[in-house]
């Protein structure tokens, strides 16, 4: 729903752009995880992007875990530093970088169902424990979100910006309420 009202409000090179920056994204996740052993059984596409479910990931090293983590958001980090160096002469490539460079930093924020809670789950499990981790994620995942959210309505209430932060964080908020929600369920199974 979001992706939709952000591709009817934008213009077609922006939306172009921002589905270019979605894909290379995905790509960069699958080529990692293909070169780690790792297949990809499906992917599922919802309102924060996609997911992918992935095959042997009981075969991948806490290492592997974050590198396969860490290739979406760099893979848009890296184009969008390589657009911008050459939009010096097709400046059509600035929006791409500019969509890019966004897609990857939004993917870093600690907020589930993101990369970055994926990667603080990562680390933290790597310094403790798996539960220590899902306690950790949980709680940052919830802060930052709502610090988001807060920041969202403050945006719009007070300096009459555009809504789509606190679209977007409202949707973090529903997307990481779901998660929990499904995990609970297989818990229970």
């Amino acid at each position: 729903m979001l992706l939709a009202v952000f591709i009817y409000a934008a213009s077609p090179l922006l939306a172009l752009a921002v589905l270019l920056a979605a894909v290379c994204h995905e790509l960069g996740h699958y080529l990692t995880l293909c070169a780690l052993g790792a297949g990809v059984a499906q992917v599922r596409i919802c309102a924060l992007g996609a997911e992918m479910v992935v095959e042997g990931r009981s075969h991948l090293s806490y290492g592997g875990e974050l590198l396969s983590t860490l290739a979406g958001p760099l893979t848009n980090l890296v184009l969008a530093f390589l657009m911008a160096r050459t939009g010096r002469w097709a400046e059509v490539l600035y929006p791409l970088a500019g969509a890019q460079l966004v897609l990857g930093c939004f993917n870093l924020l600690p907020i589930r169902p993101l990369d970055g809670s994926s990667i603080l789950w990562i680390v933290v499990a790597c310094m403790k424990e798996p539960f220590t981790a899902d306690r950790v994620t949980d709680a940052v995942s919830a802060g930052t979100a709502m610090l988001l959210t807060v920041a969202g309505i403050w945006l719009v209430l007070r300096r009459g910006g555009s809504p789509f932060l606190l679209v977007g964080a409202a949707g973090l908020l529903a997307g990481m309420w779901r998660k929990k929600v499904l995990v609970k369920r297989q818990k229970n199974r």
